[in-house]
């Protein structure tokens, strides 16, 4: 008897670690960064924290439509400069935000078409294809700017630096966006027929297909969800620079990855929730933000960063394993 309980308390606890085990070192973290950094508690901190998490959010929200129909973008982080001196050039151009963020928009489902046209319908690997629409993505930025910034004029429309400047009751307009988006993506994957048809692909394409779900359509879809966002992620970026730079965004990539892996992770349920994407994102951001405030060097961070998702996917791997 005295062994079965232990048993099950073993159990028990292996259970609690493979469900929140992610989210409470999360907390551990966010506690160390509290003691440890000057200033980290603070709520002018949180506030610089969370508006810098809010566009690697968006971009992972995005992603997360891909990743639960089983898929992949790696075109992300290069397409962001496409994005945005699309933006740029057409603001600096007509000064009209309407016009400017409804091209970034075209660029963004133009892309996500293509990623979705050669992934879902033709059928070329997710990595392969992606990499290469990232690819050419870079040569088409550099084709147009030559490497060069596009700075907006000082008579630039308000509303263009407002999303990425602005501020609604002392709270960043940016961080604001970023609730609202995971609130309407969560609805969408968790509430609607939609995002359980993605979530069905992503568990087992063929039984989906088999089932009577369009599955060519629906991963297609997905890729298009995800160059909407990364064109809404990119604007911001944009905005908060006050310029168009063929480069910013790079950093999207590795992020983003980051992020809705460890989404994977969170709560014991193997794939990517809303909620979850933006629990990791707020794991990244924060690691970054804390190490940069301890004064570690910024290489040590990306080392940090990468361990925390290798750690955190084999955790998950072996406690799914041990816990059924």
């Amino acid at each position: 008897m005295i062994k079965c309980k232990k048993l099950q308390l073993s159990h028990d606890w292996l259970y609690f670690l493979k469900k929140y085990g992610t989210f409470m070192f999360g907390i551990i973290v966010f506690i160390f960064f509290s003691i440890f950094a000057d200033n980290f508690f603070s709520i002018a901190n949180q506030l610089i924290l969370l508006r810098q998490m809010s566009m690697l959010t968006v971009v992972a929200l995005g992603f997360t439509f891909v990743m639960a129909a089983g898929g992949f973008d790696m075109s992300l982080g290069n397409a962001a400069g496409l994005i945005n001196i699309t933006f740029g050039a057409i603001l600096i151009s007509t000064n009209n935000f309407v016009l400017s963020l409804t091209g970034a928009l075209v660029v963004g489902v133009l892309l996500g078409m293509t990623n979705g046209l050669l992934v879902a319908i033709i059928g070329l690997p997710d990595f392969i294809a992606t990499f290469a629409v990232g690819t050419i993505t870079v040569g088409l930025k550099m084709l147009i700017t030559k490497g060069n910034p596009m700075t907006f004029p000082a008579d630039v429309s308000k509303a263009a630096l407002f999303v990425g400047q602005g501020k609604i009751g002392g709270i960043p307009f940016p961080v604001i966006l970023m609730m609202i988006l995971v609130v309407i993506v969560t609805f969408i994957l968790e509430k609607t027929t939609l995002g359980r048809r993605i979530y069905a692909i992503g568990g087992n394409q063929t039984a989906s297909q088999y089932g009577g779900i369009n599955v060519k359509k629906y991963r297609f879809m997905t890729f298009i969800f995800s160059g909407v966002f990364l064109a809404i992620a990119s604007v911001m970026l944009t905005s908060r620079l006050g310029s168009a730079q063929p480069l910013a965004g790079e950093d999207f990539m590795l992020d983003t990855i980051a992020s809705v892996y460890l989404s994977t992770t969170m709560f014991g349920e193997g794939e990517p929730k809303a909620i979850g994407t933006f629990i990791g994102a707020f794991i990244i951001c924060m690691l970054t933000n804390g190490l940069t405030m301890l004064n570690i060097e910024y290489y040590f961070q990306y080392i940090t960063k990468g361990l925390v998702v290798i750690l955190s996917v084999l955790t998950s791997v072996y406690l799914a394993d041990k816990v059924k």
